[in-house]
């Protein structure tokens, strides 16, 4: 501030009293302006001179240092003068400078290094160390800050973070994978720059895949877990009640109001074809053909999708396939009430504690039924039921290509009724756990309402979260060919291999005490036929059951690892 020579304003009383900071304020302090009096200005240039650390930065700078407002409020009298200054001075100087010279106080300011405290990237770092002892992972992937500036922008240091995360937890490298990318990758964020940051994580990302052993690997390696283990950690996999919602799964019975809407909603007779996606009238004749394509479409890497039934692209023909009548295929869970009533199993003790199932399903005049029924004990994967099911309905198509079923007229088949009778008699209880891929469509054709569900397609799902989200799931083919390295589904199996399997199931039907499993008016086994050609519901649930059987005792390694770590 400049002087005022006229003091036009010194008889007011400053505003801002008693935290008024300027050196010459137009305002009146009443005695505070003691300081202002130039008598005083010798002796801080005097101090200056005599201080061996001056410069000349703080010679003439038109302003009063701090030293010399310090000096000044020791020097002046007053209770005003005291109180006025006494918060600036602990404001502005240190605890620690208060011994070192007025003049130098500047210069001692910024030689001063501030005290040592743990900066915010190695509070992070030692929280990720932490956690990787034993602590929960977090849900997200941080990116924590690097000094002085980081080697990329946030958005590819994330990207490049979570495919770190994600190549430690499929390596199964990490019990907590995503604090573990974290700490990695600011770990080499710091030691790389702008040039090498992004090679140098995407080597290391590819290093990963070499140190990551196969799952199966490590848990035939582990020592042999015996039944009672996977069996006591079993029920740890079953999914909650939300997972079974969002995969289409019955949680409930449906009422009595839903079924007699659902009824008078059918009562018109019109359906939608599962295959050319037509309305047609069930059960009337003179109607169109059914024009479609009995394949699934599938895309080849740089060109377009391709039916798998005649390799032809996607939109060119109707279809390769020509039927004289047409099916559908009902999933609402009222409907299906309507034709055929669901159930619960019972509760008792005499049931399994987990079994391994599988369905094979064919058209008939009330949307698909049953017609294969398979149920292995777990995890030893003992047969204890296949039999062949006579549906309710008219046949309209078996569905061979897939279910392998050629005919359900040969005498010795039981009925629906009469196979679910014996299943939820002697297999199925109220607690014991079903294990399989889709159950959701094999619950639905047994008309069973059961929740202990293991189902393969949501325990080992796609690596994409944006096919999982829009309902993609991985094929038992696929799952059992990558962690089991087994061929299943294939469509040419010898008539002998299908001869020999049903031999071995009505033999151990009969030593079960199943009668209705396979009636004794059965003679031979060659009374239940298949075809060269579709799936193995056997095969299928062995599947199934070896995948969750591998899970479990690959958990359990690595609990028995983490245990003799902790331990050591």
């Amino acid at each position: 501030m400049f002087r005022s020579s006229s003091a036009l304003y010194a008889h007011i009383p400053c505003p801002v009293l008693p935290l008024c900071r300027l050196p010459h304020c137009l305002f009146s302090h009443g005695q505070q302006h003691q300081f202002q009096r130039p008598v005083e200005r010798p002796v801080r240039k005097r101090q200056i001179a005599n201080s061996a650390s001056a410069t000349s930065s703080c010679v003439n700078t038109g302003k009063e240092s701090d030293s010399s407002r310090l000096s000044t409020i020791k020097s002046a009298k007053g209770k005003n003068n005291s109180l006025a200054f006494r918060a600036t001075a602990k404001r502005d100087v240190p605890a620690t400078e208060s011994s070192t010279l007025p003049t130098t106080l500047k210069r001692v300011r910024q030689q001063v290094s501030p005290p040592s405290k743990p900066t915010k990237s190695t509070i992070a770092t030692s929280s990720l160390t932490a956690s990787e002892d034993g602590a929960k992972d977090s849900s997200v992937v941080y990116i924590l800050p690097v000094t002085p500036h980081p080697p990329a922008l946030h958005s590819q240091r994330l990207q490049l973070a979570t495919a770190l995360a994600k190549a430690l937890r499929d390596n199964r490298l990490s019990m907590t994978p995503n604090n573990a990318a974290s700490a990695k990758e600011l770990e080499i964020a710091s030691r790389t720059t702008s040039l090498t940051y992004a090679n140098t994580m995407k080597q290391h990302i590819f290093s990963l895949s070499k140190k990551g052993n196969q799952p199966e690997k490590v848990a035939n390696e582990a020592k042999e877990v015996p039944t009672e283990r996977i069996l006591e950690f079993l029920p740890q996999f079953i999914h909650k009640e939300w997972q079974l919602e969002e995969n289409k799964y019955m949680i409930s019975l449906p009422s009595e109001r839903d079924i007699d809407e659902a009824r008078v909603a059918a009562a018109s007779g019109y359906e939608i074809c599962d295959r050319c996606t037509r309305y047609f009238m069930v059960g009337a004749d003179g109607q169109a053909e059914c024009v479609h394509h009995w394949g699934k479409p599938y895309r080849v890497k740089g060109s377009d999708k391709r039916f798998s039934c005649c390799g032809e692209m996607e939109g060119m023909t109707a279809g390769c396939r020509t039927s004289s009548k047409h099916v559908f295929r009902i999933t609402h869970y009222p409907r299906l009430a309507v034709m055929i009533p669901f159930r619960t199993a019972a509760s008792g003790d005499k049931f399994p504690a987990a079994v391994a199932l599988d369905c094979e399903m064919g058209y008939t005049t009330l949307g698909t039924e049953l017609i294969r029924l398979t149920i292995l004990e777990f995890p030893s994967n003992k047969v204890l039921y296949d039999s062949l099911v006579k549906p309710i309905g008219d046949v309209i198509d078996l569905n061979t290509q897939y279910s392998g079923v050629t005919s359900v007229d040969e005498p010795g088949i039981p009925t629906f009724d009469a196979a679910m009778k014996t299943v939820l008699e002697n297999y199925i209880g109220s607690e014991t756990i079903l294990i399989g891929h889709g159950l959701e469509n094999d619950l639905a054709v047994m008309r069973l309402c059961h929740q202990k569900v293991i189902d393969t397609s949501i325990l080992f799902p796609l690596d994409n979260p944006e096919l999982v989200s829009r309902g993609y799931k991985r094929s038992l083919k696929s799952l059992a060919s990558s962690w089991l390295q087994r061929d299943i589904q294939v469509c040419s199996r010898s008539s002998a291999v299908v001869r020999s399997t049903t031999v071995e199931v009505v033999s151990k039907s009969g030593g079960a005490g199943s009668e209705s499993a396979v009636p004794s008016s059965v003679g031979a086994p060659e009374a239940f036929t298949l075809k060269q050609e579709g799936h193995d519901s056997i095969e299928d649930a062995k599947a199934a059951a070896d995948l969750v059987a591998l899970k479990a005792k690959f958990m359990l390694a690595l609990q028995d690892q983490k245990r003799a770590a902790a331990t050591c």
